[in-house]
């Protein structure tokens, strides 16, 4: 069973924007802060010693959304909160790993961290990256 249809769907649309709505008129920062939450991840991978990249940008996707949905009024994406949602972020990823729990998006209490191994290692360095991010920009 295949969700990616329905993510897209929910992040094409993060913005608000209706197909030929005018540019920036209601435009948010959702967007940007996945992308930068996905360059992270990227870039902890890029200069990590981990051969295999068990973390992946799935579940990075996944806590956003589940994030999208706890703040999903428009006004609190507004571009001159980027710092702050992205902040937010870092931090639900962080906890997401501290409990060892992301719970899928379309399946409530399915736990997408156990369907494969991740030695606790990768798990630890890649939780403290993210809390380091955390920190920098708090």
């Amino acid at each position: 069973m295949s969700f990616s249809a329905a993510e897209k769907e929910i992040i094409l649309h993060a913005d608000g924007k209706k197909k030929h709505s005018p540019p920036n008129n209601g435009q948010t920062c959702r967007k940007d802060v996945l992308r930068l939450l996905k360059y992270d991840l990227f870039e902890f991978y890029a200069n990590s010693r981990f051969a295999e990249e068990n973390i992946c940008s799935y579940y990075i996707k996944t806590i956003f959304l589940h994030l999208l949905d706890e703040q999903h009024e428009t006004r609190h994406w507004a571009n001159e909160f980027l710092r702050c949602r992205y902040v937010d972020a870092l931090s639900r990823i962080v906890r997401c790993l501290e409990k060892d729990h992301i719970e899928h998006y379309f399946i409530p209490g399915e736990n997408i961290l156990s369907e494969k191994f991740i030695p606790r290692s990768q798990l630890d360095a890649v939780k403290q990256y993210f809390s380091d991010k955390r920190c920098r920009y708090s």
